[in-house]
């Protein structure tokens, strides 16, 4: 009989410590998961950055730039195209400050869908 009481006695008083424990662990990881919310939320960028190239105004002025140098010159590499487009009078170097080589890859092959038989 003093084991039965015993043994009872211990898993209230285990019950009791366990039910405060869960409640401050669930609070504690519940108040990190906001925390780590909203510290994303503050990272993730609110308004459209100037030198953005990537937005659909951009990569139009890009391809017009592209198939005006393309039309005055027929047979230029990818290389002088490159050449011929930074020295464009549209072209903004501070814009378009990483319009690279591979960028003109991913420009000609996307304005291809647009126009099948650009440059082939």
């Amino acid at each position: 009989m003093i084991l039965n009481t015993s043994s009872h006695f211990i898993e209230n008083a285990k019950g009791e410590v366990l039910k405060t424990v869960e409640l401050i662990m669930m609070l504690a990881f519940a108040s990190g998961l906001v925390l780590a919310l909203y510290k994303v939320y503050l990272f993730l960028p609110q308004k459209p950055l100037a030198d953005d190239d990537t937005t659909p105004e951009s990569i139009e002025t890009l391809e017009r730039i592209m198939v005006e140098c393309n039309n005055a010159n027929k047979h230029l590499d990818e290389e002088s195209l490159f050449q011929m487009m930074t020295k464009h009078h549209d072209f903004d170097p501070k814009h378009f400050w990483r319009f690279n080589e591979n960028r003109l890859r991913h420009l000609i092959t996307h304005y291809r869908l647009k126009e099948p038989n650009f440059r082939r």
